[in-house]
């Protein structure tokens, strides 16, 4: 038989019911109700566990284990991440300051550019330009003078080399 809802139970009852008595036989089937429970875990501990409940045990614990290794990868991973950003964003700061440098030393040059000066100095250095009227003498430098006569004299050795044969 199903058990029935209280408020169903007693509603078309106009039964008058005494409230210590309902609770003595509450009382009562409680500790019937604990009688049994504690006959059957006196039973269950002297009995053998079960090989279906050591696997059970067995196969939680590996879950516990696969999940709590999963976590550890998880964090590890995490922690991987920030170490190599916070590198990445080391070696970002270095080529800001690097560039800031460059575009100061850009900035500089600018300047120098609209001085007809420095305009004058580079168009004679670079270009080897001269203002009219003006001559230009080169000179050979030491190395090149070096270079030259030991590349002569071995021109000569090879042509007196030739004529003797």
């Amino acid at each position: 038989m199903a058990k029935k809802r209280r408020s169903s139970q007693f509603k078309d009852s106009s039964q008058v019911i005494d409230i210590e008595e309902a609770r003595r036989k509450r009382q009562e089937k409680r500790s019937r109700q604990h009688k049994r429970s504690a006959a059957v875990n006196r039973v269950a501990a002297k009995a053998p566990v079960r090989a279906s409940v050591k696997q059970a045990k067995r196969r939680r614990g590996l879950v516990y284990t696969v999940i709590i290794l999963a976590i550890i990868a998880v964090v590890g991973m995490s922690v991987f991440n920030i170490v190599s950003l916070k590198q990445e964003q080391k070696e970002i700061k270095k080529q800001q300051e690097e560039l800031k440098e460059q575009k100061a030393q850009l900035e500089e040059e600018l300047k120098l550019l609209s001085d007809p000066e420095y305009i004058e100095e580079q168009a004679r250095a670079q270009l080897r330009l001269v203002m009219p009227g003006e001559k230009i003498y080169v000179f050979p430098s030491l190395e090149n003078s070096e270079k030259q006569s030991s590349a002569s004299k071995e021109k000569k050795d090879t042509q007196a080399q030739s004529d003797e044969d």
